[in-house]
């Protein structure tokens, strides 16, 4: 009696022709097609203008994306603003305050924190779009005080950063 050996498929490997798999691929379809559905769902956004002050020269972009409003801090060439509150000067280019030992600068950070203290005592959260901010820089604005700004918000848990831009 011989007996042939059978192969991971179920079907003989003894010289019978490729074995028949069958594989059902609705449920992958169904999974891919979620998938696709909450990422394309993710990228979309609600259109939004900003009004760009007339001394703030914002660098331009191609990007298709609009914006959700957003705490919104302006760095001109006068000063830093935060929600068209005046927060600190800026002089030839520099912070006139001084910044403190982490980077921070004390007048910014102060602002921010207090910004946070309302929301939570109005219940809003400090989570997804409200820990965010849409930063808009002078394009002659120096780095350093790009990343000061950047640094003090973070600081003060508002780690979501979008830049704001002229769309050309």
């Amino acid at each position: 009696m011989a007996f042939g050996k059978r192969s991971v498929f179920g079907g003989s490997s003894g010289g019978g022709g490729t074995p028949v798999v069958a594989l059902n691929l609705t449920a992958l379809m169904d999974i891919l097609s979620n998938l696709l559905f909450f990422l394309l769902a993710a990228y979309a956004a609600q259109a939004t203008e900003v009004e760009n002050k007339s001394e703030m020269h914002l660098p331009s972009s191609t990007s298709q994306v609009r914006l959700q409003v957003q705490l919104t801090i302006s760095i001109t060439q006068h000063g830093i603003e935060v929600a068209d509150t005046h927060v600190t000067p800026i002089e030839k280019g520099q912070l006139v305050e001084p910044s403190d030992e982490e980077g921070r600068i004390p007048s910014l950070y102060a602002k921010l924190l207090n910004i946070k203290e309302r929301r939570a005592q109005s219940g809003r959260e400090q989570t997804g779009e409200a820990s965010g901010i849409l930063l808009l820089a002078d394009r002659d604005t120096d780095s350093d005080v790009v990343n000061k700004v950047l640094k003090t918000a973070g600081y003060a848990g508002f780690v979501n950063v979008r830049f704001g831009v002229i769309a050309q």
